[in-house]
Protein backbone atom coordinates (compact mmCIF):
# COMPACT_ATOMS: atom_id res chain seq x y z
CA UNK A 1 0.00 0.00 0.00
CA UNK A 2 2.79 2.74 0.87
CA UNK A 3 4.59 1.55 -2.13
CA UNK A 4 1.35 2.07 -4.63
CA UNK A 5 1.43 5.62 -2.41
CA UNK A 6 4.92 6.42 -3.01
CA UNK A 7 4.67 5.62 -6.84
CA UNK A 8 1.80 7.55 -7.44
CA UNK A 9 3.26 10.86 -5.07
CA UNK A 10 6.53 9.93 -7.39
CA UNK A 11 4.50 10.20 -10.57
CA UNK A 12 2.72 13.45 -9.74
CA UNK A 13 5.85 15.10 -8.46
CA UNK A 14 7.31 13.96 -12.41
CA UNK A 15 4.29 15.39 -14.52
CA UNK A 16 4.35 18.67 -12.22
CA UNK A 17 8.28 19.56 -12.90
CA UNK A 18 7.81 18.56 -16.30
CA UNK A 19 4.72 20.92 -16.50
CA UNK A 20 6.79 23.61 -15.01
CA UNK A 21 9.88 22.88 -17.01
CA UNK A 22 7.81 22.81 -20.42
CA UNK A 23 6.28 26.69 -19.45
CA UNK A 24 9.50 28.18 -18.40
CA UNK A 25 11.74 26.88 -21.28
CA UNK A 26 14.95 28.42 -20.73
CA UNK A 27 16.16 30.78 -23.77
CA UNK A 28 19.63 30.60 -25.57
CA UNK A 29 21.97 32.85 -27.40
CA UNK A 30 23.76 32.87 -30.91
CA UNK A 31 26.03 35.56 -31.76
CA UNK A 32 26.99 35.65 -35.32
CA UNK A 33 30.10 38.42 -36.41
CA UNK A 34 29.41 39.86 -39.20
CA UNK A 35 32.77 41.54 -39.94
CA UNK A 36 33.23 42.11 -43.71
CA UNK A 37 30.40 40.37 -44.98
CA UNK A 38 29.55 42.07 -48.34
CA UNK A 39 25.83 43.09 -49.34
CA UNK A 40 26.13 42.14 -53.12
CA UNK A 41 23.15 41.70 -55.34
CA UNK A 42 18.77 41.09 -54.65
CA UNK A 43 18.12 38.22 -52.78
CA UNK A 44 18.74 34.57 -54.06
CA UNK A 45 21.27 35.98 -56.23
CA UNK A 46 24.14 33.37 -56.71
CA UNK A 47 26.81 35.26 -55.18
CA UNK A 48 25.73 36.95 -52.09
CA UNK A 49 27.01 35.79 -48.72
CA UNK A 50 25.73 32.74 -47.17
CA UNK A 51 26.59 31.81 -43.44
CA UNK A 52 25.15 28.69 -41.31
CA UNK A 53 25.00 27.90 -38.43
CA UNK A 54 23.44 24.31 -36.63
CA UNK A 55 21.39 24.20 -33.90
CA UNK A 56 19.07 21.43 -33.49
CA UNK A 57 16.16 19.91 -34.80
CA UNK A 58 13.10 22.00 -33.66
CA UNK A 59 14.10 24.97 -31.89
CA UNK A 60 12.03 28.00 -32.04
CA UNK A 61 13.70 31.60 -33.06
CA UNK A 62 12.27 34.09 -30.62
CA UNK A 63 14.28 37.20 -30.99
CA UNK A 64 16.98 39.43 -32.91
CA UNK A 65 19.12 42.22 -31.52
CA UNK A 66 22.16 43.73 -34.27
CA UNK A 67 24.70 46.43 -33.34
CA UNK A 68 26.55 46.77 -36.23
CA UNK A 69 28.00 49.11 -38.64
CA UNK A 70 27.22 49.49 -42.37
CA UNK A 71 28.85 51.34 -45.60
CA UNK A 72 26.67 52.03 -48.88
CA UNK A 73 28.42 52.80 -51.92
CA UNK A 74 26.84 55.57 -53.59
CA UNK A 75 24.19 54.97 -55.02
CA UNK A 76 23.23 52.61 -53.10
CA UNK A 77 21.62 53.43 -49.98
CA UNK A 78 22.01 52.10 -45.85
CA UNK A 79 18.63 51.25 -46.05
CA UNK A 80 18.53 48.67 -48.73
CA UNK A 81 21.54 46.54 -46.73
CA UNK A 82 20.01 43.68 -45.55
CA UNK A 83 20.23 39.68 -44.21
CA UNK A 84 17.32 36.77 -44.29
CA UNK A 85 17.09 34.52 -41.76
CA UNK A 86 15.36 31.29 -42.34
CA UNK A 87 16.07 26.83 -42.69
CA UNK A 88 16.13 24.38 -45.68
CA UNK A 89 12.48 24.83 -45.38
CA UNK A 90 12.26 28.20 -46.17
CA UNK A 91 15.46 30.34 -46.39
CA UNK A 92 13.89 33.85 -46.17
CA UNK A 93 11.29 33.49 -43.95
CA UNK A 94 12.53 36.67 -41.83
CA UNK A 95 14.13 39.63 -43.45
CA UNK A 96 16.64 42.34 -41.42
CA UNK A 97 17.33 45.87 -42.57
CA UNK A 98 19.12 47.73 -39.36
CA UNK A 99 19.31 51.03 -41.77
CA UNK A 100 15.81 50.74 -43.33
CA UNK A 101 14.89 54.52 -42.44
CA UNK A 102 18.86 55.89 -43.67
CA UNK A 103 17.99 56.32 -47.30
CA UNK A 104 21.39 57.70 -48.20
CA UNK A 105 24.82 56.30 -49.18
CA UNK A 106 27.90 56.35 -46.43
CA UNK A 107 28.66 54.96 -43.35
CA UNK A 108 26.30 54.64 -40.26
CA UNK A 109 25.79 52.51 -37.15
CA UNK A 110 22.93 50.93 -36.33
CA UNK A 111 21.48 49.01 -33.12
CA UNK A 112 18.65 47.68 -32.44
CA UNK A 113 16.31 44.52 -30.91
CA UNK A 114 13.09 42.75 -31.86
CA UNK A 115 11.02 40.28 -29.79
CA UNK A 116 9.88 37.97 -32.51
CA UNK A 117 7.03 36.06 -30.74
CA UNK A 118 5.52 39.35 -29.28
CA UNK A 119 5.62 40.48 -33.56
CA UNK A 120 3.95 37.04 -34.57
CA UNK A 121 7.68 36.43 -36.41
CA UNK A 122 9.00 33.45 -34.43
CA UNK A 123 9.38 30.45 -36.31
CA UNK A 124 10.70 27.04 -35.42
CA UNK A 125 13.80 25.21 -37.42
CA UNK A 126 13.38 21.87 -39.86
CA UNK A 127 14.50 18.64 -38.90
CA UNK A 128 17.99 19.90 -40.10
CA UNK A 129 18.49 22.25 -37.44
CA UNK A 130 20.25 24.78 -39.88
CA UNK A 131 19.70 28.38 -39.37
CA UNK A 132 20.62 29.95 -42.51
CA UNK A 133 21.91 34.09 -43.07
CA UNK A 134 21.60 35.08 -46.57
CA UNK A 135 23.02 38.85 -47.02
CA UNK A 136 21.63 41.13 -49.86
CA UNK A 137 21.13 44.08 -51.08
CA UNK A 138 16.93 45.25 -51.60
CA UNK A 139 17.87 46.92 -54.73
CA UNK A 140 20.46 46.08 -57.03
CA UNK A 141 23.19 49.34 -58.09
CA UNK A 142 26.03 47.21 -58.96
CA UNK A 143 25.57 44.16 -60.79
CA UNK A 144 27.30 41.28 -59.90
CA UNK A 145 29.33 43.46 -57.56
CA UNK A 146 29.08 44.52 -54.27
CA UNK A 147 27.09 47.46 -53.05
CA UNK A 148 27.40 47.40 -49.67
CA UNK A 149 29.55 46.05 -46.93
CA UNK A 150 28.65 45.35 -43.11
CA UNK A 151 31.59 46.95 -41.76
CA UNK A 152 31.77 45.70 -38.22
CA UNK A 153 29.18 44.10 -35.52
CA UNK A 154 27.11 41.52 -34.41
CA UNK A 155 23.94 39.64 -34.83
CA UNK A 156 22.40 37.69 -32.03
CA UNK A 157 19.73 35.58 -32.11
CA UNK A 158 18.05 33.73 -29.57
CA UNK A 159 16.57 30.75 -29.35
CA UNK A 160 14.34 28.00 -27.64
CA UNK A 161 15.15 24.38 -27.52
CA UNK A 162 11.75 22.66 -28.58
CA UNK A 163 9.99 21.42 -25.98
CA UNK A 164 8.36 17.62 -27.57
CA UNK A 165 11.22 16.24 -25.60
CA UNK A 166 9.67 17.24 -22.25
CA UNK A 167 6.75 16.28 -23.89
CA UNK A 168 7.87 12.76 -24.40
CA UNK A 169 9.15 12.64 -20.90
CA UNK A 170 6.06 13.60 -19.33
CA UNK A 171 3.98 11.07 -21.65
CA UNK A 172 6.70 8.22 -19.98
CA UNK A 173 5.42 8.78 -16.63
CA UNK A 174 1.90 8.90 -17.70
CA UNK A 175 2.73 5.69 -18.85
CA UNK A 176 3.88 4.22 -15.78
CA UNK A 177 0.99 5.43 -13.94
CA UNK A 178 -1.48 3.60 -16.19
CA UNK A 179 0.71 0.31 -15.88
CA UNK A 180 0.69 0.94 -12.30
CA UNK A 181 -3.08 1.22 -12.28
CA UNK A 182 -3.75 -1.78 -13.83
CA UNK A 183 -1.43 -3.38 -11.98
CA UNK A 184 -3.76 -2.62 -8.52
CA UNK A 185 -6.81 -3.67 -10.02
Amino acid sequence: MQLNLFKRSAVTAGLAAMTLAVGSAQAYTFTLDVSGIFSNDELGSSINEMRFVDLLPGVQIVGLAWDVALFADAPSWLSEISVALGDATDPNRLSLSPGVASAVPGSESFSGSIDLVDQGLNFTLDATGRLNFQFYEIFDDFAADWDGIWESGSITVTYVPEPASFGLAALGLLGLAAVSRRRRA
